[in-house]
């Protein structure tokens, strides 16, 4: 996943998908507050009058899917998951598990061991218009990005990286394939994580507005995170560092953001991938400043998914045991 794109201090909000300017909006996404305000403030409210009940197909689709017997997947790793573990716009663990659980459907419905990327979004998409999910952070604003896009490229391919979801085409993986039609690609639930998507989920199965994982599902991402860490694939780690930083009484705000900014990793990761940051000191330390507080945000954003932080704005205090 590349960080910049043509214009380098411009860059796609984790919560709807506009792309906007860093340096001209320090504070977070001008659209919809990401990276300055807390999801709470933004409740998921199903409609009445589009309510389906549970015994029509539609909404298995969601459910918790069924047993299979799945091929257990491979951990994907580069020098970007090597040190800082999925990319600086995955901030949520609710999309993926959603997308993971229309996959498991799709393919037990219709007896296939893979469906195609086309398929399995345009499904995913109609699901989510139907019981308005783009209020859910991390899922799609519809009026902006009615194809998806985001969650392949943010969501759906960062759990294929982390080994619960394959994807292929022609036999083919690897970062090339997601420049490839989606009719193309073949997509594939594993082992692992059709275990993820059958575990309750509190905002999927019980209707609350909260997104916060339940202790199962987060003691069972925080085992996998530790497995994969062991590949290379460091996204436990980074959450451990936050963790223990915030639990020493630092601000997951100011704090954190100079503790990325500081970060001799993170410093050289920045500079080996921005030509105009070797060209300009100046334009390097804007860039430290601006992607240094959209990790902070992403990886804090995790950690309140898991139940480990205080899921209130400008709140960082340690509520959970990593």
């Amino acid at each position: 996943m590349k960080l910049f794109s043509n214009q380098e201090n411009r860059i796609r909000c984790g919560r709807c998908g506009t792309e906007f300017d860093l340096t001209k909006n320090k504070e977070g996404c001008p659209l919809c507050g990401f990276g300055k305000k807390s999801f709470a403030e933004y409740p998921l409210e199903f409609s009445k009058k589009e309510e389906i009940p549970k015994t029509q197909s539609s909404v298995e689709f969601f459910g918790i899917p069924p047993e299979m017997n799945l091929q257990k997947g491979k951990t994907i790793t580069d020098k970007e998951t090597q040190i800082w573990g999925s990319w600086l716009m995955f901030n949520d663990f609710f999309a993926p598990k959603f997308i993971s659980r229309v996959l498991a459907w799709k393919m037990y419905k219709e007896k296939k061991d893979s469906v195609f990327l086309s398929d399995l979004i345009e499904e995913t998409i109609n699901l989510i218009a139907k019981h308005h999910l783009s209020q859910l952070k991390g899922f799609p604003n519809l009026d902006k990005d009615r194809k998806g896009g985001r969650l392949v490229h943010h969501f759906l391919r960062t759990f294929v990286n982390m080994g619960l979801i394959d994807a292929h085409l022609d036999g083919i993986r690897g970062d090339e394939i997601w420049k490839e039609n989606w009719t193309k690609i073949k997509i594939s639930l594993t082992k692992q994580g059709l275990e993820f998507a059958r575990i309750k989920n509190s905002v999927f199965d019980e209707g609350k507005k909260e997104q916060i994982l339940s202790l199962e599902e987060k003691n069972w991402l925080v085992d996998c995170l530790k497995d994969i860490d062991k590949e290379g694939y460091k996204e436990y780690s980074i959450l451990r560092q936050v963790y223990d930083f915030l639990k020493s009484g630092k601000n997951g705000n100011k704090d954190l953001g100079e503790w990325f900014e500081n970060n001799k990793k993170f410093r050289d990761y920045i500079y080996e991938r921005s030509e105009r940051a070797q060209k300009d000191t100046k334009i390097f330390k804007q860039q430290i400043h601006n992607y240094a507080r959209t990790f902070a945000s992403a990886k804090i954003s995790l950690l309140r998914e898991l139940g480990l932080v205080k899921d209130k704005r400008s709140d960082y205090t340690i509520i959970g045991e990593l």
